[in-house]
Protein backbone atom coordinates (compact mmCIF):
# COMPACT_ATOMS: atom_id res chain seq x y z
CA UNK A 1 0.00 0.00 0.00
CA UNK A 2 0.67 3.18 -0.54
CA UNK A 3 1.95 5.87 2.53
CA UNK A 4 -1.30 6.60 4.29
CA UNK A 5 -1.10 10.60 3.39
CA UNK A 6 -4.65 11.16 4.16
CA UNK A 7 -3.82 10.38 8.07
CA UNK A 8 -0.83 12.84 8.49
CA UNK A 9 -3.84 15.56 8.96
CA UNK A 10 -7.03 14.87 10.93
CA UNK A 11 -9.86 13.04 8.96
CA UNK A 12 -13.00 14.99 10.08
CA UNK A 13 -16.43 13.53 9.88
CA UNK A 14 -16.67 14.93 6.54
CA UNK A 15 -14.38 13.23 4.76
CA UNK A 16 -15.42 10.20 6.21
CA UNK A 17 -19.31 10.79 5.33
CA UNK A 18 -18.22 11.81 1.66
CA UNK A 19 -16.28 8.13 1.23
CA UNK A 20 -19.14 6.29 2.85
CA UNK A 21 -21.78 8.16 0.98
CA UNK A 22 -19.82 8.22 -2.69
CA UNK A 23 -19.87 3.97 -2.02
CA UNK A 24 -23.72 4.07 -1.03
CA UNK A 25 -22.76 2.79 2.69
CA UNK A 26 -26.17 2.78 4.53
CA UNK A 27 -26.72 5.81 6.66
CA UNK A 28 -27.24 3.59 9.76
CA UNK A 29 -23.89 1.65 8.68
CA UNK A 30 -21.75 5.20 8.72
CA UNK A 31 -23.14 6.65 11.98
CA UNK A 32 -22.37 3.31 13.38
CA UNK A 33 -18.62 3.25 11.94
CA UNK A 34 -17.91 6.99 11.95
CA UNK A 35 -16.86 7.23 15.89
CA UNK A 36 -14.52 4.54 15.67
CA UNK A 37 -13.13 5.55 12.55
CA UNK A 38 -11.84 8.76 14.42
CA UNK A 39 -11.00 7.02 17.49
CA UNK A 40 -8.51 4.52 15.41
CA UNK A 41 -7.14 7.96 13.65
CA UNK A 42 -6.95 10.12 17.10
CA UNK A 43 -5.97 7.41 19.15
CA UNK A 44 -4.13 4.20 17.10
CA UNK A 45 -3.08 6.01 14.67
CA UNK A 46 0.62 4.66 14.35
CA UNK A 47 -0.42 1.04 14.85
CA UNK A 48 -2.98 1.62 11.98
CA UNK A 49 -0.32 2.66 9.60
CA UNK A 50 2.69 0.48 11.20
CA UNK A 51 0.65 -2.62 11.19
CA UNK A 52 -2.44 -2.51 9.35
CA UNK A 53 -1.43 -0.64 6.37
CA UNK A 54 1.58 -1.65 6.13
CA UNK A 55 0.17 -5.57 5.86
CA UNK A 56 -3.13 -5.39 4.79
CA UNK A 57 -3.43 -9.13 4.37
CA UNK A 58 -3.33 -9.30 8.15
CA UNK A 59 -6.69 -9.37 9.88
CA UNK A 60 -5.36 -10.56 13.06
CA UNK A 61 -4.02 -7.52 13.23
CA UNK A 62 -7.19 -5.81 12.76
CA UNK A 63 -8.67 -7.86 15.39
CA UNK A 64 -5.79 -7.23 17.84
CA UNK A 65 -6.99 -3.24 17.26
CA UNK A 66 -10.13 -4.27 18.40
CA UNK A 67 -9.26 -5.94 21.31
CA UNK A 68 -7.05 -3.37 22.28
CA UNK A 69 -9.53 -0.57 22.00
CA UNK A 70 -12.70 -2.77 23.64
CA UNK A 71 -14.55 -2.46 20.36
CA UNK A 72 -16.57 -5.09 18.55
CA UNK A 73 -14.19 -6.82 15.73
CA UNK A 74 -16.74 -6.80 13.31
CA UNK A 75 -17.12 -2.93 13.50
CA UNK A 76 -13.48 -2.18 13.97
CA UNK A 77 -13.28 -4.46 10.71
CA UNK A 78 -16.22 -2.21 9.00
CA UNK A 79 -14.32 1.02 10.23
CA UNK A 80 -10.38 0.01 9.41
CA UNK A 81 -12.33 -1.03 5.86
CA UNK A 82 -13.66 2.61 5.54
CA UNK A 83 -10.27 4.08 6.43
CA UNK A 84 -8.17 1.51 4.15
CA UNK A 85 -10.81 2.66 1.40
CA UNK A 86 -9.92 6.03 1.30
CA UNK A 87 -6.32 5.14 1.75
CA UNK A 88 -6.74 3.20 -1.46
CA UNK A 89 -8.03 6.69 -3.51
CA UNK A 90 -4.03 7.48 -3.72
CA UNK A 91 -2.88 4.53 -5.07
CA UNK A 92 -5.94 4.48 -7.95
CA UNK A 93 -5.08 7.60 -8.93
CA UNK A 94 -1.13 6.98 -9.27
CA UNK A 95 -2.29 3.90 -11.57
CA UNK A 96 -4.06 6.56 -13.65
CA UNK A 97 -7.64 4.74 -12.66
CA UNK A 98 -10.57 7.34 -12.65
CA UNK A 99 -12.50 8.04 -9.78
CA UNK A 100 -15.62 6.15 -11.66
CA UNK A 101 -13.98 2.86 -10.86
CA UNK A 102 -12.52 3.38 -7.90
CA UNK A 103 -15.70 4.39 -6.15
CA UNK A 104 -17.40 1.05 -7.34
CA UNK A 105 -14.47 -0.76 -6.83
CA UNK A 106 -15.19 0.43 -3.33
CA UNK A 107 -18.51 -0.67 -2.99
CA UNK A 108 -16.92 -4.05 -2.48
CA UNK A 109 -17.22 -2.35 1.26
CA UNK A 110 -21.00 -2.19 1.18
CA UNK A 111 -21.61 -5.33 0.13
CA UNK A 112 -20.05 -7.45 2.22
CA UNK A 113 -21.34 -5.08 5.18
CA UNK A 114 -24.69 -5.40 4.04
CA UNK A 115 -23.91 -9.51 4.02
CA UNK A 116 -22.91 -8.94 7.55
CA UNK A 117 -26.27 -7.37 8.55
CA UNK A 118 -27.85 -10.13 6.84
CA UNK A 119 -26.39 -13.11 8.37
CA UNK A 120 -25.08 -11.64 11.96
CA UNK A 121 -28.31 -9.29 12.31
CA UNK A 122 -25.46 -6.51 13.59
CA UNK A 123 -23.54 -3.51 11.64
CA UNK A 124 -20.04 -5.36 10.61
CA UNK A 125 -17.56 -6.19 8.44
CA UNK A 126 -16.02 -9.70 8.14
CA UNK A 127 -14.49 -11.06 4.80
CA UNK A 128 -11.43 -8.93 4.98
CA UNK A 129 -9.13 -11.12 2.91
CA UNK A 130 -11.23 -10.78 -0.52
CA UNK A 131 -11.37 -6.86 0.14
CA UNK A 132 -7.34 -6.11 0.18
CA UNK A 133 -7.40 -7.18 -4.03
CA UNK A 134 -9.78 -4.44 -4.23
CA UNK A 135 -7.48 -2.06 -1.98
CA UNK A 136 -4.59 -2.88 -3.95
CA UNK A 137 -6.73 -2.69 -7.03
CA UNK A 138 -5.74 -5.96 -8.67
CA UNK A 139 -9.37 -6.56 -8.80
CA UNK A 140 -11.38 -3.71 -10.31
CA UNK A 141 -15.22 -3.27 -10.48
CA UNK A 142 -16.37 -2.22 -14.19
CA UNK A 143 -20.32 -1.31 -14.22
CA UNK A 144 -21.96 -4.49 -12.70
CA UNK A 145 -18.98 -6.92 -12.65
CA UNK A 146 -15.49 -7.62 -11.13
CA UNK A 147 -12.36 -8.60 -13.15
CA UNK A 148 -8.99 -9.18 -13.00
CA UNK A 149 -6.41 -11.32 -15.05
CA UNK A 150 -5.58 -14.40 -14.01
CA UNK A 151 -4.22 -17.77 -15.49
CA UNK A 152 -6.22 -20.31 -17.59
CA UNK A 153 -6.45 -23.07 -15.63
CA UNK A 154 -3.89 -25.71 -15.93
CA UNK A 155 -6.15 -28.80 -16.56
CA UNK A 156 -7.69 -27.50 -19.41
CA UNK A 157 -7.62 -26.22 -23.08
CA UNK A 158 -9.77 -24.35 -25.42
CA UNK A 159 -10.30 -23.91 -28.81
CA UNK A 160 -12.36 -21.72 -30.88
CA UNK A 161 -13.42 -18.93 -32.36
CA UNK A 162 -9.61 -18.98 -34.14
CA UNK A 163 -8.92 -18.12 -30.32
CA UNK A 164 -6.71 -21.24 -28.14
CA UNK A 165 -5.91 -21.33 -24.55
CA UNK A 166 -3.92 -23.49 -22.42
CA UNK A 167 -2.84 -23.91 -18.99
CA UNK A 168 -0.79 -20.69 -17.65
CA UNK A 169 -2.19 -18.30 -20.61
CA UNK A 170 -3.42 -14.99 -19.47
CA UNK A 171 -7.23 -14.44 -19.55
CA UNK A 172 -9.87 -11.91 -17.93
CA UNK A 173 -11.76 -13.24 -15.11
CA UNK A 174 -15.24 -12.11 -14.22
CA UNK A 175 -16.73 -12.55 -10.09
CA UNK A 176 -20.27 -11.49 -9.94
CA UNK A 177 -20.63 -9.12 -7.01
CA UNK A 178 -24.10 -9.41 -4.96
CA UNK A 179 -25.45 -6.16 -5.77
CA UNK A 180 -28.91 -6.52 -7.59
CA UNK A 181 -30.03 -7.86 -10.59
CA UNK A 182 -28.04 -9.30 -13.33
CA UNK A 183 -29.24 -7.89 -16.18
CA UNK A 184 -27.64 -8.84 -19.75
CA UNK A 185 -27.20 -5.52 -21.15
CA UNK A 186 -25.02 -4.74 -18.33
CA UNK A 187 -22.97 -7.54 -18.07
CA UNK A 188 -22.30 -6.81 -21.67
CA UNK A 189 -21.60 -3.42 -20.88
CA UNK A 190 -19.03 -4.90 -18.21
CA UNK A 191 -17.50 -6.83 -20.79
CA UNK A 192 -16.83 -4.10 -23.09
CA UNK A 193 -15.27 -2.21 -20.27
CA UNK A 194 -13.16 -4.53 -19.41
CA UNK A 195 -12.09 -5.60 -22.79
CA UNK A 196 -10.54 -1.47 -22.84
CA UNK A 197 -9.69 -1.32 -19.14
CA UNK A 198 -6.99 -4.08 -19.94
CA UNK A 199 -6.10 -3.00 -23.46
CA UNK A 200 -7.52 -6.18 -25.24
CA UNK A 201 -7.73 -6.23 -29.19
CA UNK A 202 -9.06 -8.51 -31.35
CA UNK A 203 -10.69 -11.76 -29.44
CA UNK A 204 -10.55 -11.54 -25.83
CA UNK A 205 -10.86 -14.60 -23.50
CA UNK A 206 -12.33 -14.70 -20.52
CA UNK A 207 -13.24 -17.10 -17.74
CA UNK A 208 -15.59 -17.36 -14.63
CA UNK A 209 -15.75 -20.09 -12.48
CA UNK A 210 -18.92 -19.45 -10.04
CA UNK A 211 -21.93 -21.38 -8.83
CA UNK A 212 -23.74 -19.36 -11.08
CA UNK A 213 -21.95 -21.24 -14.09
CA UNK A 214 -22.92 -25.10 -12.50
CA UNK A 215 -24.71 -27.16 -15.51
CA UNK A 216 -27.45 -28.53 -13.21
CA UNK A 217 -28.84 -24.45 -12.97
CA UNK A 218 -30.14 -25.30 -16.47
CA UNK A 219 -32.27 -27.70 -14.45
CA UNK A 220 -34.61 -25.88 -12.49
CA UNK A 221 -34.48 -22.52 -13.84
CA UNK A 222 -36.79 -20.99 -16.43
CA UNK A 223 -35.82 -19.90 -19.40
CA UNK A 224 -36.62 -16.15 -18.21
CA UNK A 225 -33.95 -16.28 -15.14
CA UNK A 226 -31.03 -13.86 -15.96
CA UNK A 227 -28.64 -16.16 -14.36
CA UNK A 228 -29.32 -18.98 -16.94
CA UNK A 229 -29.12 -15.86 -19.60
CA UNK A 230 -25.79 -15.24 -17.86
CA UNK A 231 -24.98 -18.67 -17.95
CA UNK A 232 -25.74 -18.76 -22.16
CA UNK A 233 -22.60 -16.24 -22.85
CA UNK A 234 -20.29 -19.06 -21.55
CA UNK A 235 -18.93 -22.51 -22.68
CA UNK A 236 -19.16 -24.55 -19.53
CA UNK A 237 -15.97 -26.78 -19.99
CA UNK A 238 -15.56 -28.29 -16.29
CA UNK A 239 -17.70 -28.68 -13.73
CA UNK A 240 -17.64 -29.33 -10.02
CA UNK A 241 -20.15 -31.53 -8.10
CA UNK A 242 -20.13 -31.00 -4.36
CA UNK A 243 -22.49 -32.44 -1.84
CA UNK A 244 -24.08 -29.70 0.56
CA UNK A 245 -21.96 -27.12 -1.02
CA UNK A 246 -20.38 -24.37 0.60
CA UNK A 247 -21.75 -21.66 -2.14
CA UNK A 248 -25.18 -22.61 -0.95
CA UNK A 249 -24.92 -20.23 1.82
CA UNK A 250 -24.99 -17.33 -1.23
CA UNK A 251 -28.77 -18.50 -1.68
CA UNK A 252 -30.06 -19.35 1.45
CA UNK A 253 -27.82 -17.81 3.89
CA UNK A 254 -25.54 -19.81 6.42
CA UNK A 255 -26.58 -22.13 8.22
CA UNK A 256 -25.69 -25.36 10.20
CA UNK A 257 -27.19 -27.69 7.70
CA UNK A 258 -28.57 -27.59 4.32
CA UNK A 259 -30.96 -30.11 4.52
CA UNK A 260 -33.78 -29.41 1.70
CA UNK A 261 -36.11 -29.77 3.92
CA UNK A 262 -34.91 -27.12 7.09
CA UNK A 263 -33.85 -24.49 3.95
CA UNK A 264 -35.89 -21.22 3.66
CA UNK A 265 -38.46 -20.75 0.99
CA UNK A 266 -39.01 -16.84 0.68
CA UNK A 267 -37.97 -16.46 -3.19
CA UNK A 268 -37.84 -18.43 -6.12
CA UNK A 269 -34.89 -19.14 -6.60
CA UNK A 270 -34.66 -20.60 -2.95
CA UNK A 271 -37.57 -22.66 -3.16
CA UNK A 272 -36.30 -24.07 -6.64
CA UNK A 273 -33.04 -24.88 -5.91
CA UNK A 274 -34.30 -26.46 -2.50
CA UNK A 275 -36.54 -28.52 -4.39
CA UNK A 276 -33.41 -29.42 -6.90
CA UNK A 277 -31.60 -30.21 -3.63
CA UNK A 278 -34.57 -32.54 -2.98
CA UNK A 279 -34.43 -34.80 -5.90
CA UNK A 280 -30.33 -34.79 -6.68
CA UNK A 281 -29.27 -36.03 -3.14
CA UNK A 282 -28.00 -32.14 -2.24
CA UNK A 283 -25.34 -32.28 -4.75
CA UNK A 284 -24.89 -28.81 -6.66
CA UNK A 285 -21.28 -26.95 -7.72
CA UNK A 286 -19.69 -25.30 -9.74
CA UNK A 287 -18.74 -24.44 -13.03
CA UNK A 288 -15.79 -23.09 -15.19
CA UNK A 289 -16.78 -21.22 -18.39
CA UNK A 290 -14.77 -19.80 -21.42
CA UNK A 291 -16.18 -17.33 -23.78
CA UNK A 292 -14.32 -15.11 -26.35
CA UNK A 293 -15.37 -11.52 -26.59
CA UNK A 294 -14.23 -9.00 -29.54
CA UNK A 295 -15.00 -5.78 -28.13
CA UNK A 296 -18.39 -5.60 -28.43
CA UNK A 297 -20.22 -8.85 -28.10
CA UNK A 298 -19.66 -12.20 -27.30
CA UNK A 299 -18.43 -14.27 -30.18
CA UNK A 300 -20.96 -17.12 -30.90
CA UNK A 301 -20.37 -18.32 -34.67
Amino acid sequence: MTEIDFLRDKVNGDDIKTFCEKIELSREAYEAAEPLCRRIIGEKRDFFENEIVADIKDADKIKALARSMRADQDLCMLSCAILLGMNAHKLYREKGIPDDIYYPSMREITIWERTCEREKQKIGYYEYSWLRHFLTADIVRLHRLEFHIVSFNRKLRYKKHGVSVKGGDEVINIHIPEDGPLYHSDVIESYRRAYRYFNRSGKAVFVCDSWLLYPGNYDFLPPTSRIREFMDDFDIISRNDVKNDGNLWRIFGHHDSYAPENLPRNTDLQRRMADYLAANDNVTGSGYGVFVFDGEKVVKE
